[in-house]
């Protein structure tokens, strides 16, 4: 691995993504994308009280399947890199504390997942893990609460407006010399 110019890195053995998931909430499964998230919800709370804990069981039950749908265990999985808009990454740090796999909080707003991807594959490409697993949720309810105008309050929104989606997105960055499915992008490799 070195560093080319200002802000690339350039990997000697580019990491790969071995599997990824998402879920989505109701607002996203009417859209055109709806075929490729692999569970659409019904409703924001999802049989939770809160939109929080809501959150935080998207985010936990999605790296569930990512897990899952990688067919390896979650003990091989060495570092978790995840994120989410709420106070210091709360949904993230509920929803994944009983995975038991170190936790790196990455808060980065709209680019959380990526950041996530970047430092989870740096990670992987230095030796330092053979797996790592990079997530991040939003929830729209929580977040017009603790960003915008709280949904309580009833206010107005222009259909300008923009709207944060409710959902997560995981993937297992590994090494590759593992099955992999996803090349990370490398523009460098045809040089």
């Amino acid at each position: 691995m070195k560093h080319v110019g200002t802000q690339t890195i350039l990997f000697d053995n580019p990491p790969t993504i071995l599997e990824t998931s998402s879920i989505v909430g109701p607002k996203e499964s009417e859209g055109p994308l709806a075929k490729y998230f692999d569970q659409c919800l019904d409703d924001e709370f999802w049989g939770e009280k809160t939109w929080e804990k809501a959150e935080s069981k998207i985010i936990k039950e999605n790296v569930n399947a990512v897990v899952a749908k990688s067919g390896i265990a979650a003990t091989d999985i060495q570092y978790c890199f995840a994120g989410d808009l709420l106070n210091q990454c709360i949904s993230s740090s509920f929803g994944l504390r009983e995975l038991n796999v170190p936790f790196f909080g990455v808060f980065g707003a709209c680019s959380t997942f990526v950041e996530s991807l970047c430092l989870g594959s740096v990670f992987v490409e230095a030796g330092a893990a053979t797996n790592v697993l990079c997530a991040t949720s939003s929830h729209f309810c929580s977040a017009e609460k603790q960003f915008r105008f709280p949904l309580e309050l009833g206010n107005q929104r222009p259909q300008s407006a923009q709207w944060t989606v409710t959902g997560s997105g995981a993937a297992i960055v590994s090494n590759s010399r593992n099955r992999s499915i996803y090349y990370l992008y490398d523009p460098w490799k045809n040089c």
